[in-house]
């Protein structure tokens, strides 16, 4: 059997090829995007990581109920749709560069997964956290929910004048 060098382009190529028709998978994106909550790193540099009541099983179970919710909401879909806007959810990455290191993210699909807390004061558990599309995500951003309750307030008082 010849050994087959890991460096050599045509093994990187091939194993980038493999790691791209995974990661565009429902189970591949939603595995990293929860493993993204668990990462040291994402502590170490401020990031926002899941509570210590949670597990990786525990977000898979909850992302589990969103698609039954979901699917009792609208019959004619398979549930994986976004709790804000409510269009599907899509799993799409860009292809990438094995033994390159870090290439930036580059430009985000706005319809992917995503995973918010519905509270950005709070960390990611249960009751906090709300499977979205990037796009709606990414609009929320750091606003929370007494924001919420002035926007709503002064878009009544529009309507009124």
């Amino acid at each position: 059997m010849a050994y087959k060098n890991p460096n050599n382009p045509d093994v990187l190529k091939r194993r980038a090829e493999s790691d791209y028709e995974y990661m565009n998978s429902e189970r591949g994106f939603v595995t990293l995007s929860i493993a993204r909550r668990f990462k040291p790193s994402t502590r170490k540099y401020g990031g926002h990581t899941a509570h210590e009541s949670m597990d990786k099983k525990e977000f898979w179970r909850l992302y589990m109920n969103h698609i039954i919710i979901m699917k009792e909401k609208f019959p004619n879909s398979d549930g994986r749709l976004c709790r804000y806007c409510e269009q599907p959810f899509t799993f799409v990455t860009k292809l990438g560069t094995r033994g390159k290191g870090y290439q930036g993210r580059g430009p985000q699909n706005h319809r992917n997964f995503s995973i918010d807390r519905f509270d950005p004061r709070l960390t990611y558990k249960q009751n906090n956290i709300i499977f979205c599309c990037f796009g709606c995500n990414d609009r929320k951003k750091n606003s929370t929910p007494d924001d919420w309750k002035n926007f709503i307030r002064v878009g009544k008082e529009l309507m009124n004048d």
